[in-house]
């Protein structure tokens, strides 16, 4: 019963707070400079990674973390785009709500690392030790400082159950679960501040330092802020660029960095819908229920190496022949001597054959269809994802498959799809999307390398691109490396992934300057990181239409 009237709670609380999804554009007088509009001050629903470390760096480790969580799901590319736009259902409170007394009944189940949370063995909720261990742990749970009103309500809804129970722990107990319930906890809550004057446009606020440190640990880290990001905050140090930069070189050089980082590109390369491959096994006798997930383990060692090892350019990621491979890769790659289940260093034969992210198995299987190739989905994922540039679905109605081919006369794909290429109403797409593809015509469906196609044609995989001739997928990455279009791409997505939104025309200057940042780096991912965060973009907010300014 008490469960029940606190999940009530909770999605009241929940809907009052008024979870805003994505913003909508601030538009400029045509032949004039772009104002200054970055995006409203919203809500982000911690993502399932975030929301383990936090109830980790709570209370501590061993902690089996609940896995019947919320799912994380996508919007724009981005799981951290979507967790801004979600609202939490009726079915979803229950199920933090169980998660909830999951992670606090392991830590009650120990008496001794209660009381080593706690700071003592209480005799009553209110007693002093209680009263400090609730306002340090609600602080730290809901990353700001809390007011002697919060603390005092806090303890007295578990004086109320301790006296309803007879027993003080589990008061104490109740109270930490009205903390982890609460949307402070479960959500970033960003409300902002007046800058001072000059600062920024008007209508603009800037994050508070204590807002900053949320933002810069879940994005870096996709954990809370640690003593010393709360130190800072606690200080004011996060209000200016400068300090902001300290913090954030500060948590780049953590391994919490990596996995952080990683998460941003999987959802950049929609790589996670690797982990449920699904080819047909005889046609592709090199498929095994590992391979997807090492299709993915493969890109991500690449990005990590690229980013944090080598600290490289980060357009090498499209030509470099470094990779790391075990034995699932190495059966679809043609290379002997690998075995087991771990990655391990490999430098690719210069044969012609493979060079960078777009020819991994794990990019050409998942732009592929089951058993055949696609020109046009490999073709439209650089357009989109790489490029950044749009292209429209099919128009209703449009029947998108190829006619059944005459085996009497068999053509190559490139042939059939010439259908596509005649007819208006496809090929203003396609002719934008297939040359692309035809570059990837040497790798099956599943990514090996081959000189014959599904009909044993051989197979023509020279193109043109941005009216350069490319022949293969080398040179077509190369090329698509050179375009100035990919980095700005890239810092552009960033931008988004980072601050939860589709950027607005109100942006424009943030995400120019932060090109700019990340071609002057030459290109380094780790000084695109800094620059963002230190990027007026990402500092400020806009107040919600018919609000005031901050506090």
């Amino acid at each position: 019963m008490m469960r029940g009237r606190r999940a009530l709670l909770l999605i009241a609380l929940i809907a009052a707070s008024g979870c805003v999804g994505v913003v909508g554009d601030r538009h400029d007088v045509p032949g004039t400079e772009p104002t200054f509009a970055p995006a409203e001050a919203t809500l982000h629903r911690l993502t399932r990674p975030q929301l383990g470390n936090a109830w980790l760096d709570l209370l501590g480790e061993p902690l089996a973390l609940p896995a019947n969580l919320p799912a994380d799901d996508r919007l724009h590319g981005f799981s951290s785009i979507s967790a801004a736009s979600s609202t939490i259902s009726p079915i979803d409170a229950e199920k933090y709500e169980v998660a909830t007394y999951h992670v606090l009944d392991q830590v009650w189940a120990d008496p001794p690392r209660r009381e080593a949370l706690i700071g003592c063995s209480p005799a009553a909720v209110d007693s002093p030790c209680v009263r400090a261990f609730t306002g340090e742990f609600a602080a730290r749970a809901w990353r700001r400082p809390v007011s002697d009103g919060e603390t005092t309500a806090l303890l007295a809804l578990g004086s109320s159950i301790a006296d309803q129970l007879g027993d003080v722990s589990q008061g104490v107990k109740f109270l930490l679960a009205a903390v982890l319930s609460s949307p402070h906890f479960l959500f970033r809550v960003e409300v902002g501040e007046s800058a001072p004057e000059g600062e920024n446009a008007p209508g603009a606020i800037r994050y508070t330092s204590w807002e900053m440190a949320s933002r810069l640990s879940f994005l870096l880290h996709d954990a809370p802020p640690d003593e010393a990001l709360r130190e800072a905050a606690a200080n004011g140090e996060l209000t200016t660029a400068e300090g902001i930069r300290v913090q954030a070189t500060r948590l780049l050089g953590e391994p919490r960095a990596r996995p952080a980082l990683i998460r941003f590109f999987r959802d950049f390369m929609n790589i996670a819908a690797l982990d449920e491959l699904d080819k047909p096994p005889e046609k592709f006798p090199q498929l095994s229920v590992t391979l997807g997930p090492s299709m993915r383990f493969e890109m991500e060692r690449m990005f990590e190496d690229n980013v944090f090892e080598r600290e490289a350019d980060f357009r090498e990621l499209f030509t470099t022949r470094e990779t790391f491979l075990n034995q699932d890769l190495a059966r679809v790659y043609g290379i002997k001597g690998i075995s087991g289940p771990d990655l391990i260093p490999v430098t690719l034969p210069d044969d012609g054959r493979r060079a960078g992210i777009l020819t991994t198995p794990g990019f050409l299987a998942l732009n592929a269809h089951k058993e055949q190739t696609s020109p046009a989905r490999r073709g439209r994922f650089v357009r989109i994802h790489l490029l950044c540039q749009d292209i429209a679905p099919p128009p209703a109605g449009i029947d998108t498959s190829l006619p059944e081919p005459d085996p009497e006369k068999p053509l190559t794909l490139r042939e059939q799809l010439s259908e596509h290429q005649s007819n208006p109403e496809c090929a203003g797409c396609h002719e934008r999307m297939d040359p692309i593809g035809f570059a990837f015509e040497h790798y099956d469906a599943i990514g090996a390398h081959r000189e014959v196609d599904e009909n044993e044609l051989p197979v023509d995989a020279a193109s043109e691109v941005e009216g350069v001739a490319v022949d293969g997928a080398i040179e077509l990455a190369a090329l698509i490396a050179a375009l100035p279009e990919v980095g700005a791409c890239i810092a552009r997505r960033f931008y988004e992934h980072a601050g939860a939104h589709l950027a607005g025309t109100g942006e424009a200057r943030s995400i120019e300057k932060l090109v700019s940042d990340f071609v002057a780096s030459d290109y380094t991912f780790t000084e695109l990181v800094l620059a963002l965060v230190t990027n007026d973009g990402f500092r400020h907010a806009r107040a919600p239409a018919g609000e005031a300014e901050g506090p």
